[in-house]
């Protein structure tokens, strides 16, 4: 019998996360499972109950005495028919106990899909400034370890503990009318190993908190050294860098030791109570016997429901562990999913983006809330050609993240089409506005797949078209097969510039409105970028151009040049006018001539 669980991918609703998710919340969803698993739990239970009285009427059989006892239709009078009715008790539960493990254990499977699906999609909602506050490896952690972990307590945890409830609830009654004074004294040491592993729990929460946050700074670190392996073999730091991690590594082999050891003492306690609960039961049950109060019958059947009572027992010393880990992982998930956007929707819809201003423009960034850019005014409007130039560390990049809506400034000081910032619904300005970084992020995957991450329907002659006009077209032309070549991790098989170009042709494929390119072809040479960037001033469908460039020559065409230093606007014009009024630009501009002319020399 197969029992099938829906697909769940929407039952917690992707949405942002206002309370702490909880076990019920989780475990809600498949409440007729749940059930189900317990009806499942309870026949398999049934069988194990009656077969230590039939064990017991088969000893009065033996010992000669007459018994009747009908079970179902089946009258039981004789050793054979009991001993075929204990075979088939055992034949029903062992089914009903894998139809109980499937369906208990499936429901932890599909909570464990749930969350990690939850917590994935509530990652892409939040803005840059977390990422900045958080690593990879620490993330991985949680999406992998941490939801496992909760998956454990969704599924076998709570089969276990419904397992043990039912087996204590149904056999201490039967144990209490064969002998109250054998039920109270072999049962004491089962409930006294249930009161100190709750207060070993206690304990082990904390420990597994602080081995998870380990394993966190163990997997950031290893992430950070695989990605910069080449950098640490061109440095020679090689055993610099596995100093660094044996410190990591011991630190991560503390905590998980020291949550061994609170682990490892519960398993032995619980073990050395089941023995102990035996061993009274074998004292006072003989006693009992000898002084003519219970039958040998009911002696064996009273160490028969002990011994069922054992692995219940035991396996509180695996489920406390399970429960302390679950709810200490699913308190760090649910401080990803307390985590808010800085940049979040609005209801504005415009179709066609024509302007951006900025008012007063002022952004703080890091701890100490730096100054990065200081009272901007400028106006971006349709079919003109915008530039932002100045020294490292001016504010650029900063400016181009606050005009891709990437950054989160007051209200009043950014507009798109004369509304605020804050009004705009996002997909519907970012399917206008697109920005290019200089750090040009491709997946592993082929070209074409990248080129078209944006608009995956889009057909090879669009994407050969964007590729020609990024000037790719004799690079991939040598590829294996390629625009289907698949270019390895972060496109690792590329060149710098090649990066760049796919990355500029994703954002072209897009058709955007407003195009920011921070200096997005810096590994590109000068001449290909200049022809580029020509290119892109006879795009059509392009309403307005925003060039960040380091290359002053790339840009002296431009409609409006802003000159930036240390976060301010300290002139703007065209070319020629800055040349003649502002001593920066014309000292940059002087360098670069140079310098070509010495290239060129």
């Amino acid at each position: 019998m197969h029992t099938s669980i829906p697909n769940s991918v929407d039952v917690l609703g992707l949405k942002a996360v206002k309370e702490s998710l909880s076990f019920y919340d989780l475990l809600k969803p498949y409440a007729w499972y749940l059930l189900l698993g317990l009806f499942y739990l309870l026949c398999t239970n049934a069988a194990l109950f009656v077969t230590p009285r039939l064990i017991n009427l088969t000893v009065q059989l033996v010992e000669g005495k007459s018994i009747y006892f009908n079970l179902i239709f089946l009258k039981m009078d004789k050793i054979g028919s009991l001993c075929v009715c204990i075979i088939f008790l055992a034949l029903g539960g062992s089914l009903m106990r894998l139809l109980s493990r499937r369906t208990l254990f499936s429901v932890g499977r599909y909570v464990e899909k749930d969350l990690r699906q939850k917590l994935f999609y509530h990652l892409t909602l939040l803005s840059r400034n977390f990422y900045e506050c958080y690593s990879v490896g620490d993330l991985m952690t949680h999406l992998t370890s941490d939801i496992n972990n909760v998956r454990l307590t969704a599924g076998f945890a709570i089969l276990n503990l419904l397992n043990v409830v039912i087996i204590f609830a149904g056999t201490i009654p039967i144990l209490i009318s064969i002998s109250p004074l054998l039920a109270f004294t072999s049962v004491l040491p089962f409930v006294l190993v249930i009161m100190i592993s709750q207060s070993l729990n206690r304990k082990m929460f904390e420990r597994v908190k602080e081995n998870q946050a380990a394993l966190s700074k163990l997997t950031e670190h290893v992430q950070e050294n695989l990605n910069g392996a080449q950098v640490i073999r061109v440095f020679h730091q090689e055993m610099s860098e596995e100093r660094r991690f044996a410190n990591v590594n011991q630190l991560n082999f503390e905590a998980a030791m020291s949550l061994t050891k609170l682990m490892t003492t519960t398993f032995p306690l619980t073990r050395l109570m089941g023995g102990l609960g035996v061993a009274v039961a074998l004292f006072f049950g003989g006693r009992e016997v000898v002084e003519g109060r219970i039958s040998i019958g009911d002696y064996v059947e009273v160490n028969a429901r002990l011994l069922q009572l054992s692995w219940p027992a035991l396996s509180l010393g695996f489920i406390w562990p399970i429960f302390a880990r679950s709810r200490a992982s699913l308190a760090r998930i649910n401080i990803l999913l307390q985590k808010e956007p800085q940049i979040v929707d609005g209801t504005h819809k415009e179709e066609v983006l024509n302007s951006i201003e900025a008012k007063n423009l002022s952004v703080e960034v890091g701890k100490d809330s730096f100054l990065v850019l200081k009272d901007l005014y400028f106006y971006l409007k349709a079919h003109k050609i915008f530039a932002v130039v100045g020294p490292s560390g001016s504010g650029k990049s900063t400016l181009m993240r606050v005009l891709a809506r990437e950054i989160l400034v007051s209200k009043g000081q950014l507009f798109y089409n004369h509304k605020s910032s804050h009004e705009w619904k996002l997909e519907n300005l970012y399917r206008q506005l697109t920005v290019v970084s200089s750090e040009a992020f491709l997946f592993s995957a082929s070209v074409k797949d990248n080129v078209a991450f944006a608009r995956p329907n889009a057909n090879e002659d669009e994407i050969n078209a964007v590729i020609d006009k990024v000037g790719l077209q004799k690079d991939i032309e040598a590829f294996p097969n390629g625009i289907h070549t698949t270019i390895g991790e972060r496109g690792v098989m590329l060149s710098g510039g090649q990066r760049q170009r796919i990355a500029l042709a994703r954002a072209l494929l897009l058709r955007p409105k407003f195009l920011l390119l921070d200096d997005c072809l810096s590994a590109v040479d000068a001449e290909t970028e200049s022809k580029i960037v020509e290119g892109l001033k006879n795009e059509k469908e392009l309403a307005c151009l925003v060039i960040v460039s380091h290359q002053l020559s790339t840009v002296r065409f431009a409609d409006e040049i802003m000159v930036l230093e240390k976060g301010r606007i300290i002139q703007r014009g065209k070319h020629e006018f800055l040349l003649k009024n502002c001593e920066l630009y014309a000292t940059l501009w002087a360098a670069e001539q140079l310098e070509g002319s010495i290239h060129h020399g």
